[in-house]
């Protein structure tokens, strides 16, 4: 099967989107041998130049994204379009590219990958709230219409699944829950000498996002204090920021960024789920959250809000704790206080959440169910050629 992947970002640098693209045309690529990556080169500038806009309009208050204006996409599936009929494909896939696929005319199947959908997004996201009325209905019609055009619509939360469906109306039919997996490296041998190491000496609280803001920094920074003014030997990991401006406070280390293109920094990011007691990330807003299912792979319990996508990704009470999203800093102290005095809790969640992600959070778990969508397609006669006048 002849598959083209349509993506903003680049599927072939790991930094890109988190390494969603990276890794999922890594899984396609396992299943056919015929893969062609599409993307809208000559509009580069235009995503360029959204950013600086965006930058200068947030200043104002407002948040204006071009490149999910129907004028962007046009032009965008204009060039696919052109360069779909070179490759000639079998399938289309999408990876996060509403406005890249959304006017594109073609007859073979399109499956639609995302985290979320417009409306979701600017009704949850900070940054993204003050869209102004005429881009909002363009990024709405723009989601419209790619998750009408395609075959299927595949999404990772129940969060994003219902939103589909409720502020687009899509046919239950059509959408499919396939989880994301962990952009990990090699994993440990978890057994009782691992959890014994991560558990039964210092308390390592790793904590990850480059936005300190809404990942709740301040949140997680107020808990350790009050952990460590508990008497509880800790250590906080702080990944992808600095707030310290390189002068942290004692027993907290920074690590502004890591790239996961670097062998020896992705070592270090594995190593630092590996040696975390708990992941604890108090985001006011989370879409998915690989870093949820990368703890699972370490086996590392997590303790976050019950918002976004999150529930999807842990499972309360048993691969971590889920808290309201007021909680503030004194109650992720005390329930972090309250799992570090129960080590067979730690312990159960810990095994709890790597056989969750043995079973569900990874990448071959992906490749089986997504193969499975591509099975279907095979059984269902293709449509008329469209036409590209």
């Amino acid at each position: 099967m002849k598959i083209a992947i349509v993506s903003r970002h680049d599927p072939t640098n790991v930094s890109a989107w988190s390494g969603t693209p990276y890794f999922i045309t890594r899984e396609i690529q396992k299943i056919s041998d015929d893969v062609v990556i599409v993307r809208a080169t000559k509009l580069s500038w235009v995503l360029t130049l959204a950013k600086i806009c965006g930058f200068i309009f947030k200043k104002f208050g407002l948040s204006v994204d071009l490149s999910v204006t129907e004028a962007y996409s046009r032009a965008a599936g204009k060039e696919i379009q052109k360069k779909l009929e070179l490759v000639d494909p079998e399938v289309v896939v999408g990876i996060a590219a509403s406005p890249e696929l959304a006017n594109v005319k073609t007859s073979v199947p399109i499956l639609h990958i995302s985290d979320a959908t417009f409306a979701i997004m600017t009704d949850y996201y900070p940054e993204m709230s003050r869209v102004p009325d005429w881009l909002w209905r363009e990024g709405n019609e723009i989601e419209r219409k790619v998750i009408e055009n395609s075959s299927y619509s595949i999404f990772p939360s129940h969060w994003a699944i219902d939103s589909a469906q409720l502020d687009y109306h899509a046919k239950p039919e059509k959408l499919r829950f396939i989880r994301l997996g962990a952009n990990v490296g090699a994993l440990p041998t978890v057994n009782e000498e691992y959890l014994a190491a991560k558990f039964n000496n210092k308390c390592n609280i790793l904590f990850m996002g480059k936005e300190w803001g809404r990942k709740g920094g301040d949140i997680i920074l107020s808990a350790f204090k009050f952990v460590r003014d508990a008497g509880v030997d800790a250590h906080l990991y702080i990944v992808g920021c600095d707030p310290f401006s390189g002068n942290p406070p004692e027993s907290v280390t920074v690590y502004e960024s890591i790239q996961k293109s670097d062998p020896q920094q992705f070592e270090l990011y594995n190593k630092l789920f590996s040696e975390a007691s708990l992941f604890v990330l108090p985001t006011q807003a989370e879409a998915y959250g690989l870093v949820f299912a990368e703890a699972a792979a370490f086996a590392t319990p997590v303790i976050a809000p019950a918002t976004g996508g999150i529930p999807s990704v842990v499972d309360d009470g048993k691969s971590g704790l889920l808290l309201p999203l007021s909680a503030d800093g004194r109650k992720y102290a005390e329930t972090i206080l309250a799992l570090w005095q129960d080590k067979e809790k730690l312990h159960e969640m810990a095994t709890y959440a790597h056989e969750k992600y043995v079973n569900e959070l990874n990448w071959d778990r992906w490749r089986d169910d997504f193969g499975l969508l591509l099975d279907d397609l095979q059984t269902v006669p293709p449509k008329k050629k469209a036409s590209t006048g």
